[in-house]
């Protein structure tokens, strides 16, 4: 009984891992390209968005957020995201290594 409600958390606990880790890789590559579009863009353009700030949609303040934002937290961001995804991995894999003792 002990093994089987382990090898269930394991399991539980490896699928939440991987999701969060899928997630957190999704909003990285969001960033990244809406730092790229903002990049991209005419610099009075820019200027004019940070202006109006107050008035502009949430996708444009989104990605004036993302040109603020550091990239050394984006690559922490990606470092911590894959290693979600490792730790979330060990745990599903070793759910399946457990197996319970014949009496």
């Amino acid at each position: 009984m002990a093994i089987t409600m382990a090898r269930w958390w394991l399991l539980l606990c490896g699928g939440v891992l991987i999701g969060m880790g899928l997630l957190l890789h999704g909003q990285v590559w969001s960033m990244h390209s809406l730092r790229e579009e903002v990049r991209g863009t005419f610099f009075l353009w820019r200027a004019l968005g940070q202006l109006t700030f107050v008035f502009q949609d949430d996708l444009t303040k989104a990605a004036l957020w993302a040109h603020e934002c550091p990239a050394e937290v984006l690559d922490e961001s990606e470092r911590a995201a894959t290693a979600m995804l490792v730790l979330g991995a060990l745990c599903a894999v070793g759910s399946t290594l457990l197996r319970a003792t014949k009496r």
